[in-house]
């Protein structure tokens, strides 16, 4: 697609032939009419034609239109001079001359002039026409373009980069906040003129004339938002409508851009809001739950401890204990969680053994496995990874006691390993109530939770979170599978193989 600095001002006068051309045109007029003065006097010879000069207007009026007014001239001459020594007699003299003699140079110099006259003003109109189309043409892809830009942030840059290559000139984009213009994209140079003076001068007449043709205020809804300066060398013969256009378009995208990112931004708070109510949510219940049995427990035994036999006391004690752990285990969840929101995660990578990170996890996490079958792969055979053990274990802690939560009791969960491409994968398979796709898409959002177990599991939806935030901060990447709902579900960590030296004997070397 051609600039607009390319294409010519609607309504120019259309480039002058060369002379050569010119001379060129004049002589084939000539040469038309003697060739048809030739004809009509052959013609004269065998039936009466009484007024001949009348058929070379067709030969002058073509001459105008496809020549212009040197070459219908030409044509007029030349059919005067062709009239008088064939048709005319005697030969053509004023004294002696015909009315109709007269005539004829009347009418061949009028249809000369006027017919070149309105052939230029008809070669105009469609210079204009097809100035207009192609302005047209350019606006539209330029609209398309800037329309086509996905990130609304990408837009001033993207508008600036068009409007350069369009204008051929220094292109500066300023946005206002309250009095304050702020530059927010620049294509091309200015030289040595300074667009930030610029800029502020047109913002502070910005509700008038602002004086200079390189600024253009920008507007939506009859308000101010915006300036565009434009270089110094922005070319005079510019259609200064095609530019206004183009402003106006380039306000349009800008003010488009600022409406997706206050909604994307009231989005972002929503959603952050919603986070907040989710957190007290999850706080008021997790908290208050096993706040109230270990309170009815311990109350329990103050009061009655004395007159409760052995197996009662065992079971309040064992209740406590267990409640005070799910305490300990949320309130670590959240510690994670503030971790990860303030970015402190500090990821110790160094070769490891994965049998060494899946034997700790499943350490930490016996009491949870206890009433599932468990199933291991020998994991000694696979390589070592390249990642923070502590950061994957715990990560894999969390995963065993998802999978043992939403697994029934007496279920088989498996602990599998395998090398696939260029990476160590780890894979936790349980037997419970499987995902939903859509469920394997947002499973790990924080406080998220599948339908399936909404009031049938206890549980804050943190875990799932804070594991794939502990894996990603290692280096390592985490993913669900399922074949649907109650079929199971399948969490895979993969992770790089260490970075392993190569042992020569130094015999070998030598």
């Amino acid at each position: 697609m051609t600039s607009l600095a390319a294409l010519h001002l609607a309504g120019d006068e259309p480039a002058r032939a060369p002379v050569g051309k010119v001379l060129l045109q004049s002589l084939a007029a000539a040469s038309v009419v003697g060739l048809a003065g030739v004809g009509v006097f052959a013609l004269s010879r065998a039936i009466d034609v009484r007024s001949a000069s009348i058929l070379f207007v067709p030969v002058i009026l073509g001459a105008a239109i496809f020549g212009g007014m040197i070459p219908s001239l030409t044509a007029a001459v030349a059919a005067l001079a062709v009239c008088s020594v064939l048709f005319y007699n005697p030969a053509f003299s004023l004294p002696d001359a015909d009315p109709q003699e007269f005539a004829d140079i009347f009418v061949f110099a009028g249809v000369a002039i006027a017919s070149s006259q309105l052939a230029g003003y008809a070669r105009r109109a469609a210079a204009a026409s097809r100035r207009r189309e192609a302005v047209m043409e350019y606006l539209l892809a330029f609209n398309r373009r800037i329309s086509a830009v996905v990130d609304p942030a990408e837009t001033p840059a993207v508008l600036a980069d068009e409007l350069h290559r369009g204008l051929d000139c220094g292109v500066a984009i300023y946005l206002a906040d309250g009095e304050t213009l702020t530059c927010v994209a620049v294509a091309g140079s200015f030289g040595a003129m300074t667009a930030d003076t610029l800029a502020q001068a047109a913002w502070q007449r910005r509700d008038g004339d602002t004086g200079d043709a390189s600024t253009y205020v920008l507007r939506s809804g009859g308000r101010p938002f915006g300036v565009v300066v434009l270089g110094p060398d922005l070319a005079d013969r510019l259609d200064p409508l095609a530019i206004a256009a183009m402003m106006e378009q380039s306000g349009l995208a800008l003010a488009r851009m600022r409406l997706a990112l206050r909604v994307e931004e009231a989005r972002l708070q929503a959603k952050a809001e919603g986070l907040r109510e989710a957190v007290l949510g999850s706080i008021s219940h997790d908290l208050h739950t096993p706040l109230a049995s270990i309170l009815g427990s311990v109350t329990t035994l103050e009061k009655f401890g004395p007159i409760c036999d052995d197996a009662t006391r065992a079971e309040l004690q064992s209740t406590i204990r267990e409640e005070a752990e799910r305490l300990e285990r949320y309130i670590r969840r959240m510690l994670d969680l503030t971790r990860i929101r303030a970015g402190r995660l500090a990821p110790q990578v160094e070769p490891v053994d994965v049998a060494d990170i899946a034997n700790a996890a499943l350490r930490q996490s016996h009491k949870a496995l206890a009433r599932h079958h468990l199933e291991s792969d020998d994991l000694l055979d696979l390589p070592m990874v390249q990642t923070d053990p502590v950061l994957i274990e715990q990560a894999l802690v969390n995963i065993l006691e998802n999978a043992a939560k939403y697994s029934p009791v007496g279920s088989t969960i498996a602990l599998r390993g395998r090398v696939e491409q260029d990476r160590v994968v780890l894979s936790v398979q349980d037997s419970g109530i499987g995902l939903q796709m859509s469920d394997v898409q947002e499973i790990f959002a924080p406080f998220y939770r599948a339908d399936a177990s909404s009031g049938q599991v206890a549980g804050n939806g943190l875990g799932l979170m804070v594991s794939k935030a502990f894996v990603e901060a290692a280096g390592c990447e985490i993913w669900a599978e399922s074949r649907g709902a109650g079929l199971g579900a399948a969490f895979h960590i993969g992770m790089p193989p260490a970075k392993t030296l190569q042992v020569v004997d130094e015999g070998e070397a030598a």
